[in-house]
């Protein structure tokens, strides 16, 4: 990705229409931003369609919630995007000048080059650092780490990742505890765990990375089970089939958990953070509410991304793992790390655990 960034860097955000530019001069950004966003969904007969890579039940739960606090949404509707391929396809219908019917979207990281390249990204109409001094009374501060410093998008979801692992089959005294628990001899060949790098800011932090790359040799030392999938990994220690999954994603593990799966999970220090569910404004969505779903999103809307998506940033106290994350460090993959994602730290990852195709 390190490619396009200097084209990033110097690129000139593109006017999407005078009267957004015009409005954006003066007065208060995030009432300006409001009446953007109205008048942009007005011409929409008040209906708005929102992609989000969240499942269904927690992606409605959040549209509904967006709908309630802005009235002059009169219809909403929730589509789940999540792969790479979906991003892949819609950027490829643009190109043939068939762009998707959408309003608000999140884009992979892995395409966010090809989007660049290919002109389907814009900047929104206000600078975030303006609207994070002008949120309405009561709403929770807009944290700088979830801010693109280039100015294209906002992070909405915190991912965190830790160890889950069968009640049944692990024995409590033997329950993980630490990330090295997952290199114990005892689990040789048992250890489950995703090829697809989500540990990624375990690599990126100078005060983690060296530990990280002699943990993840150790994983290839003990044998490990490399199978991709989040929930079917978190499947498979359910249902018995190994004990231990090690790098699992904190919100998949704990819907089946609050549905009476036997699973443990448990947060080690360090916590790897990942700044997820990035907001773009791309050619064919609107701009206005678009910002506008982030900023609230990223801010006032916490308490529901955590409810309803377990997302929730672990430095919020209205988030479950908030108590989880006390005296932990947290390191954190935000922009800069994502921006370097796939060109280094993937290749890296791939190489230590020899996958194929690995560079």
């Amino acid at each position: 990705m390190t490619k396009w960034l200097p084209v990033w860097r110097v690129a000139v955000g593109i006017i999407l229409f005078d009267s957004v530019s015009l409005f954006a001069q003066s007065g208060d950004p995030y009432h300006q931003l409001v009446e953007l966003a109205k008048a942009e969904i007005a011409k929409k007969a008040g209906k708005v369609i929102i992609a989000l890579n969240w499942t269904n039940p927690q992606g409605k739960a959040m549209v509904d919630e967006f709908k309630k606090d802005f009235s002059f949404i009169k219809e909403s509707k929730f589509e789940r995007v999540r792969t790479v391929e979906e991003a892949q396809r819609a950027l490829m219908e643009f190109k043939a000048g068939r762009p998707q019917q959408v309003d608000v979207t999140t884009i992979s990281d892995e395409v966010w080059p090809a989007y660049h390249e290919a002109g389907a990204l814009v900047k929104p109409p206000f600078e975030y650092q303006r609207l994070a001094k002008a949120l309405p009374q009561g709403w929770p501060t807009l944290d700088p780490r979830v801010v693109d410093p280039h100015g294209y998008f906002l992070a909405t979801t915190g991912a965190v990742r830790g160890i889950a692992y069968n009640k049944t089959l692990v024995a409590a005294d033997k329950a993980p505890k630490r990330w090295e628990d997952c290199l114990d001899p005892m689990w040789r060949g048992k250890v489950l765990y995703d090829p697809r790098p989500k540990l990624t800011s375990l690599q990126h932090d100078p005060k983690t990375r060296d530990a990280h790359l002699k943990w993840l040799r150790g994983l290839l030392e003990n044998k490990v089970v490399l199978n991709r999938g989040m929930d079917e990994n978190l499947q498979k220690v359910a249902a018995g089939e190994f004990p231990i999954n090690c790098a699992a994603n904190y919100h998949n593990a704990m819907p089946m958990i609050d549905e009476g799966a036997p699973i443990g999970f448990v947060l080690p220090d360090p916590i790897p953070l990942e700044l997820g569910t990035q907001m773009f404004v791309t050619k064919w969505t609107l701009p206005a509410t678009t910002q506008l779903f982030a900023l609230w999103a990223a801010t006032k809307a916490q308490p529901v991304v955590e409810k309803s998506g377990y997302r929730g940033f672990p430095w919020d106290p209205t988030s479950r793992k908030y108590a989880m994350a006390q005296k932990k460090y947290i390191a954190v993959c935000g922009p800069d790390c994502l921006s370097l994602a796939a060109d280094k730290y993937d290749q890296e990852h791939a190489r230590i655990l020899k996958l194929p195709g690995a560079k």
